[in-house]
């Protein structure tokens, strides 16, 4: 489930085509080094809706993982941002609200940005993608 509504920038790109992303992804990752720069153009200028359709083409082409394969290319917080671009949205959420509230301490911060600037069908969604994941209601993470 997409998260509907007018909230970030990026569109779905016109013209697109997920087999041929799917190659371009592979391409900048086989062989010597990694083309961060395609990896990164190509992923800024697609929707996450389009990114989750790469990612299930990527797989259908090459019989591997898209994340991965991110992973075991790219490093620090480079892979990172990758890594949260090709995610389902409602699934980064939940991984941030975990790591937000595991462990001593609780950051606020990521508290409040993903809550206050979600509906309450957003919310109910993380919920339940959240317990899905991570067997445990949200509120009993500790």
């Amino acid at each position: 489930m997409a998260y509907k509504g007018t909230r970030g920038t990026v569109h779905d790109f016109s013209g697109f085509n997920d087999h041929a992303d799917a190659e371009t992804l592979r391409k900048a990752m086989k062989g010597l080094g990694t083309d961060e720069q395609s990896i990164m153009k190509l992923l800024a200028t697609r929707s996450n809706d389009q990114r989750q359709k790469i990612a299930a083409a990527y797989k259908t082409l090459f019989g591997r993982d898209l994340v991965s394969d991110l992973k075991s290319e790219l490093s620090g917080t480079f892979e990172k941002l990758v890594v949260a671009m090709t995610i389902p949205s409602e699934l980064y959420d939940a991984s941030e609200l975990r790591s937000a509230i595991k462990g001593a301490g609780t950051s606020e911060n990521v508290l409040i940005e993903i809550l206050a600037s979600r509906t309450c069908s957003e919310i109910n969604h993380i919920k339940r993608i959240y317990k899905k994941e991570y067997e445990t209601e949200i509120g009993r993470a500790h």
